[in-house]
């Protein structure tokens, strides 16, 4: 089991959702894992369903404590959602 240090006082202020966005200069976006997760229980019929679940799944392991992904992800997330990241209405 590994333990995160926890951020104190400006880190944690800095880093709230707001901010979480990246630039728009920037070449990705930090997802929230939550907002994923409801995006990925949609219909059974979906054959990528169960690989989003799974990956999501994995993915709590590098999310922060209000559910945001790293940056470096946006790639991986975008490959594995798709069109459906529309949804969410980006």
């Amino acid at each position: 089991m590994r333990l995160r240090r926890r951020d104190t006082g400006t880190q944690a202020d800095a880093r709230r959702p707001a901010d979480r966005q990246a630039p728009a200069d920037a070449p990705g976006r930090a997802w929230n894992l939550w907002e994923l997760e409801r995006l990925a229980q949609g219909p059974n019929g979906d054959p990528r369903a169960e690989e989003r679940r799974l990956l999501l799944l994995h993915l709590r392991d590098v999310a922060d404590t209000s559910g945001y992904l790293p940056v470096e992800f946006d790639p991986l997330i975008r490959d594995v959602f798709g069109a459906k990241l529309a949804e969410l209405g980006t």
